[in-house]
């Protein structure tokens, strides 16, 4: 069966589709991808990575790298896969529940989704490095983004950026090194933000508006510096879009000849952006096209067998807790691994630091996300 009759027998009417006011459709499928890329990319960072930087072989490291990772051509031990698949659950997602949105909801929600929950994740790194001084251990945090800005004369603007994402455009240093994805997420919601009467209304224009912006913005990337960083960050948003395109063919918003040829000019420009302007030695373009295509065919896969799955409890937790997991595991995880692994060695250092970055995850999912996400709701309910 192909793609697009595939997309056809999951396609509804428009009318169908949209939920009560308040309310989204729940997608087993996009909560297991979320679980999926965020234990890829813990294990990028704390076993991958970390074992890579620190010159340390472990066995079961080598078993996977080489059964798994390697015959796939994946680069960065799945990390760029998962990655991507975030960016395909954000693509989908972003686009379905802004179709009842006004340009205020749109955005005072997706504020509240983004930020609260990195603040909290830099102040922990901030009091980690504190403690660290306290005890003359802040040796351990040679090499890490947070030491970058630490070692500036006066570290708080570089602080501030960091909380903003602005570093990302101005090109200082970041706080947490993994939030480099997140002022990609907020320039694709500003993109949306920007189409979203055309989104509601003509939707093939504003993906064209959108892949003619992104185009142009390649062509001028080297005419500043701000103005290349923001290119850079633009090559991904195109990869964005794939995943926006395909929730518009399941809402039956555009056929399947505009979803094939959509995702053709965008799949192009991503990789021609790439290529041109983001790519990161020593990686190559095949590297980011087998990595971030079988993100694509797995989030397809997964979303045609939406009605055949069901969440376990740990699935659904992981699904839950991905979005704080992902901003918690790199710096305090790999400080843990950091501190523990002379002592313990790393097979122990792991089995401490797992259990211990998974709480502080659920925790920042139970005391930040989820009362931000209220207030969110508040903020703009229509009553309000």
């Amino acid at each position: 069966m192909t793609l697009v009759k595939i997309m056809d027998a999951q396609a509804t009417p428009p009318s169908s589709i949209s939920p009560p006011p308040g309310k989204s459709r729940f997608f087993p499928s996009l909560a297991l991808v979320r679980a999926l890329a965020a234990l890829i990319v813990v294990y990028d960072h704390l076993v991958g990575m970390w074992l890579q930087r620190n010159r340390v072989s472990w066995r079961p490291a080598e078993i996977i790298d080489r059964w798994v990772f390697e015959p796939l051509h994946l680069m960065t031990h799945g990390g760029g896969m998962a990655v991507a698949m975030f960016f395909m659950v954000s693509g989908f997602v972003i686009v379905y529940v802004s179709q009842r949105e006004t340009r205020r909801e749109f955005a005072i929600r997706r504020a509240l989704r983004i930020f609260p929950p990195l603040w909290v994740s830099i102040a922990l790194l901030l009091l980690a490095h504190a403690a660290l001084l306290a005890c003359n251990s802040a040796e351990a945090l040679r090499g890490y983004a947070l030491q970058e800005v630490l070692d500036q004369p006066n570290p708080w603007p570089y602080v501030a950026a960091a909380m903003t994402l602005a570093n990302y455009l101005l090109g200082t240093p970041a706080v947490n090194g993994v939030a480099w994805t997140l002022i990609i997420e907020v320039f694709f919601y500003a993109t949306v933000a920007l189409l979203l009467p055309l989104l509601k209304t003509r939707p093939r224009v504003a993906i064209v508006v959108a892949f003619v912006g992104l185009a142009l913005l390649q062509q001028v990337a080297r005419s500043s510096a701000f103005v290349f960083l923001l290119a850079v960050n633009g090559v991904y948003v195109c990869y964005l879009f794939l995943g926006s395109l395909i929730y518009l063919r399941w809402a039956g918003r555009i056929g399947n000849g505009f979803l094939i040829v959509g995702s053709v000019a965008f799949w192009l420009l991503f990789l021609r952006g790439m290529r041109d302007i983001a790519l990161q030695p020593p990686f190559q373009l095949s590297d980011y096209g087998v990595s971030y295509g079988l993100a694509w065919l797995a989030f397809v896969v997964l979303l045609v067998l939406d009605d055949r799955l069901r969440l376990g409890r740990v699935s659904d937790f992981f699904s839950r807790i991905s979005y704080s997991l992902y901003l918690n595991h790199g710096g305090l995880g790999l400080l843990a691994l950091t501190l523990l692994y002379p002592v313990l060695g790393y097979s122990a250092a792991l089995a401490l630091t797992l259990p211990a970055v998974v709480a502080i995850s659920a925790a920042s999912y139970r005391w930040v996300e989820v009362p931000s996400q209220r207030l969110a709701r508040h903020w703009t309910s229509r009553s309000g």
